[in-house]
Parts: structure tokens; sequence; C-alpha cells
């Protein structure tokens, strides 16, 4: 977590109501591709042999619990299967596959063990394989949905797009008929469209892919998935401004998906009680802009672990944007002393201190984080602009083009270094330099165009700055942009008289 400076046998109830659906021939199909791999082999497959050291310490008596378990009753489908569960929820997903295998040998017609295994097998990309175990799982019980939803992505997946639209229609339609929506209906018809939306995309029928997503993105704002899907349709049919606003909503919201209710994975993930779980947990929520909930897991993540130094690593720049730099520094200072060669630890701290205008603390910061690591871009470019602030403009253009040498598409380095580069006369340079912030388009776009356009303004090319400006103008429209765009109102207005 980097911060930068910058200017749940299961029925899927819906509305009250089981809503049955009809088995396609496709899911028939692909029953006769299941039962054809399970004839593969007759013998129960054996448990995988586990060393329990490769486990934290936090985890290892858990795991240890459920083998034995498995081990001490082996004809039970539900020890196995728990045993697969519990390796399930700490990702060790091919051990987890062999207990489901194991688990549906002892009983053949568990929705359960079928469900687990074809989720992991889609996991480990063996998405065939996935699509023929999902397939009976929706035969056995066809009202979990989330079943559905895995079978048309495992189809998809796979190649098969007639047979993974099928299903998602199916989801759609059956949704449509339900009397009162819940927010976990509306969630899974938003992803049946986004499905519906990427099955129209591969088939480059962009119009109809475009208003699938739409529909998707009204059922859930936050879709970052399908605003970027619409992005891209949008773009291909040439609708640049609608494109541009669903990319800067996708920058937004980049993880976003809709929460659905499965209570059968929830049950897997209520087994983990891993730090790094909570660690995971706390990422996805800080990407998500939910700040104190993140800071919640983080925490939760210190409590099983307390020399979980990435905890306290992020919770420097967490605390940082709550504005409680007593817990933020508290956190640097842990980190320190269970790691004092924590280059990122020292860049949060630097961080924070910018955020308190302690600009001479924060370069130092920085520069302990080159010291241990001279190879960090993003430091190299925050130490140039501390030392920028200072007018030594030579020494930050050095450590601005340091963290393009390390991390060439690193658009606020090019930017900066452009503008000083520019002050120095050395335009044809300073415009290389803007050019290479203009992709991939986002928020920052619209200044970093404006920004080449004078540029170009100031070298004579009254043409090629009234292109950019103007460019400029559009994006700016598109993403809100109000002070941005009377500033770029005001020069366009000066070049188009001339």
């Amino acid at each position: 977590m980097k911060s930068f400076i910058l200017c749940n046998r299961v029925s899927y109830m819906l509305g009250g109501s089981k809503i049955k659906f009809r088995i396609m021939a496709a899911v028939v199909i692909l029953l006769s591709c299941y039962y054809s791999l399970a004839s593969q082999s007759n013998s129960s497959p054996d448990l995988p042999q586990l060393i329990f050291d490769n486990f934290a310490p936090t985890i290892r008596e858990q795991v240890k619990k459920a083998y034995d378990d498995a081990q001490k009753n082996s004809r039970d489908a539900s020890a196995v299967g728990r045993l697969g569960m519990v390796l399930h929820t700490y990702d060790q997903h091919e051990m987890a596959e062999s207990c489901y295998k194991r688990a549906l040998q002892l009983e053949p017609d568990s929705f359960q063990w079928l469900y687990y295994l074809g989720t992991v097998q889609a996991i480990l990309g063996k998405q065939t394989e996935a699509a023929a175990t999902l397939a009976k799982a929706v035969r056995l019980n066809p009202n979990y949905l989330p079943a559905q939803l895995k079978l048309a992505e495992s189809l998809m997946a796979s190649g098969q797009l007639r047979e993974s639209q099928q299903i998602y229609e199916d989801v759609r339609r059956s949704t449509l008929n339900v009397e009162h929506r819940t927010s976990d209906v509306e969630h899974t018809m938003a992803v049946a469209y986004y499905g519906l939306g990427r099955v129209k995309a591969a088939q480059r029928d962009m119009a109809s892919a475009a208003e699938y997503y739409r529909r998707a993105v009204e059922l859930y704002k936050n879709f970052g998935a399908a605003h970027y899907g619409l992005a891209l349709a949008y773009r291909d049919l040439g609708q640049t401004a609608k494109a541009q606003e669903h990319l800067a909503l996708y920058q937004k919201d980049k993880l976003g998906w809709p929460p659905l209710a499965d209570p059968l994975i929830g049950a897997i993930r209520e087994l983990n009680a891993g730090a790094q779980e909570h660690l995971r947990r706390g990422i996805s929520l800080e990407v998500a802009g939910q700040i104190a909930e993140s800071i919640a897991e983080h925490e939760k993540a210190l409590e099983i672990n307390p020399q979980l130094i990435q905890a306290h690593v992020n919770l420097i720049i967490l605390y940082g944007k709550l504005g409680q730099a007593e817990k933020a520094e508290k956190h640097y200072r842990a980190a320190i002393e269970i790691n004092p060669n924590q280059a990122e630890s020292h860049y949060n701290y630097g961080v924070l201190l910018v955020g308190q205008e302690k600009y001479r603390e924060a370069a130092e910061a920085f520069k302990k984080a080159l010291e241990i690591n001279p190879y960090y871009a993003e430091a190299h470019h925050n130490y140039g602009s501390m030392v920028e602030r200072e007018g030594r403009l030579d020494e930050a253009a050095e450590h601005y083009r340091i963290a393009i040498e390390n991390k060439p598409n690193y658009r606020l380095a090019h930017f900066h270094l452009g503008r000083i580069l520019l002050h120095q006369g050395k335009n044809k340079e300073a415009i290389d330099h803007f050019l290479k912030t203009l992709s991939p388009e986002d928020d920052s776009t619209p200044g970093f165009m404006y920004a080449l356009g004078a540029a170009y303004a100031r070298t004579g090319d009254r043409q090629s700055a009234i292109q950019y400006i103007r460019g400029a103008r559009e994006r700016a429209i598109a993403f809100g942009q109000t002070q941005l765009l009377s500033l770029i109102e005001r020069d366009l207005k000066i070049l188009e008289r001339r």
C-alpha cells in the first residue's frame, strides 16, 4: 500500500421465494463431461501430505486438527471435506481439490463438495473441469445462484460463449421476476449483466456490450470492472466523452464488485483465522475508500501477529489519511523496531510528514528509504519534490530521471521533470516527457494534457497548443474538473484570438 504525493443442504433465496431454473441442454452436455472425467478414477484420492511447519504458527494447530480428524475419519465425507475447506481458506487450492474429490467419492451427490471442487478448479485454471463439476452442482441445486454464475464464468473462460450467455440470461430473467428486490437480488442481476456484457464484447457486439455494462453499473454504481468494460465499449463506439467518464469511475473503484450472498463461500472465509487474511481484507477496503474499516482489519491482523510488519507499514498511511498523526507515528516506530531496513516504512513516514508540512523531516525519511533501496522510484520522485521546493532544480531533475529509469511509465516523474526542463528552456525535451504522461487516461490526464498544450504554446507551435488544450478541455468536462476547466478556457481564448 503506497501513497504518493499528488498536486453461504443450502438454497439461495430471492424475495422469500425459491426460483426454479430450467436445466439447459448445455448443462446436460457438461454433465456427460463430468462423468467422463470421474470415470477416470474409481479409487478415492489419498489425503494430501502436509508439512505443518509450512503454516504460520497462528493457523498451524487449526490445520493439524482438521488433518488429524480427516485421518481418523477417512470414510467420513464431512471430515475430509472440512479439511479441504481449511486448506481452501488458506489458498492451498491443489490440496483442497484432492480433499474435495475424496469427499465426493464418499458422498457423490453432495452439492456442497461439488460447488467447492468446481470453485477451486476454476481458481487453478482448470476451467473445462470446473464447468463440468459446476454443471452437476447446478443440476442438484438450481436455486443456488452463485453456482450458476460461477458456471457461466468457467464456460466463458473455456471459450463456450453461447453456453455462458444462456446461463447468464437465465439468471437475469429469474431475478427480473422477483417481486421484492433486495440488495442481494440487485447485486446478482448486476453480475449477470456484467457477464452478458463480457460475452457480447468477446463477440465484438460493442453496442450490446455497452447496454449490458450500463445496466450493471445502474444496479451497482461502484462496479469497477463494469465501468472499465463500459469505457472500452464506448471508446470502440466512438463516444469519447462517455468513455472518459466511465474510465474515471473505474479509476475510483478499480476493485469494486457487488457483494454476493454466497453462504458456502462465506463458510470458507469464516475458517480463516490468519493475520494475512485480515491484512488482505484491509488492503481491499482501503482501495474501496473505506479507511476506518481498513484500519480495523489491519489492527485485527496485529492482534494475531504483532510482528506483521506490513500491517504496521500500511497503518502509517491509513492513520495519516484520517489525520491521526500520533497513531501513524506509533506504527512507524513499531515497524522500524521490527526491521529498520524496510524502505517502505520510511517512505510512508515521509508521506505522513509531507501531510504535516514538515518538509525537511520528510526529505530525510525519503532519503533513508533511498539508502535502503536506491531503486525506489517513488522515493526518488518524492525526494526530488522536496529539494525542488528549495530551488535545487538540477538535483530534483536528477532524482526525477532516476525515478523514470526505474519506472519508465512513471507519469508524475515525467511531468515534474518536464516542468523543470521547460523552466530551463529545454522545450523539446520537456515536450517529450509531457507526451509520456498522456497514457493511460484517467482523471489526471486533463491536467497533463493542459501542461503539454502550454509547452507547445511556449515554443510557438500554436496549432499543437490549441489541439492539446482543446483535448484537455474535453476531458476536464468529462471528469467534472471545473476549476481546471476555467483555466483551460481562459488560455484557449487567448490562443484562439491570435
